[in-house]
């Protein structure tokens, strides 16, 4: 009998995907997600250099409360810089896991269930940002039998108390760093002459006479 669930219309048997097409595109889909997120990684870095800008102006001012409270965002962003670094590891994981399975699957004619996607999946799933695209995914590969059937799971991102509790230790250091130039300014650059500077009246060569015109030019100089 045949399976119901691989019947299309009028009776005919659906045509199962091209494996090797669909880790082509899986690996395709995770280059893609890796270059946005490293273009989100550059703007929050710039967003950075905007907000350390204002630490330095309210440090100035002396307005040390305004200037603690943007060092809390600059750890807010740092947490959200190194969940991201996070997640393009493992998207890149998977995407050097799928090149693995395409030559497997040359080979063998089927893929291959890889703990490693399982594993990265199943943490790509649970960020908020991610969850659907990634769910998505995880289901097709599940049919395709590259991984174990995932749970649909989200992970809460709420880490504000852990930002509080290590906000002051993580303040006072970003604080120093950024006005250490304020309370204790660098040197002024002293600028050393280059040797050839020094000489300024050209030297006559040894055994050279001096030249009388040079006598009377140097009288009227001295006559001005």
């Amino acid at each position: 009998t045949r399976n119901i669930n691989n019947m299309g219309l009028f009776g005919q048997s659906k045509k199962k995907p091209d494996p090797i097409q669909q880790a082509k595109e899986w690996k395709r889909q995770m280059i893609r997600e890796q270059r946005k997120i490293e273009r989100e990684i550059n703007s929050i870095k710039r967003e950075e250099q905007k907000i350390k800008l204002e630490i330095k102006r309210a440090a100035k001012r002396d307005d040390m409360i305004t200037a603690k409270t943007l060092a809390r965002e600059i750890v807010r962003t740092n947490k959200a810089i190194e969940r991201l670094y996070t997640t393009k590891a493992q998207l890149n994981s998977v995407a050097m896991s799928l090149q693995s399975n395409i030559a497997t699957i040359k080979i063998a004619g089927c893929m291959q269930q890889s703990a490693q996607v399982m594993a990265s999946m199943n943490s790509l799933i649970k960020l908020p940002q991610m969850h659907q695209q990634m769910m998505t995914m995880a289901r097709e590969m599940e049919k395709a039998g590259l991984i174990e059937e995932m749970v649909d799971d989200m992970m809460e991102m709420d880490d504000e108390d852990d930002i509080e509790e290590l906000a002051d230790e993580e303040v006072e250091k970003i604080m120093f760093e950024i006005v250490s130039d304020i309370i204790n300014p660098a040197p002024a650059v002293v600028n050393v002459p280059l040797p050839q500077q020094e000489q300024q009246e050209p030297q006559l060569e040894q055994g050279a006479q001096p030249n009388p015109q040079d006598d009377i030019f140097q009288q009227r100089l001295q006559a001005l």
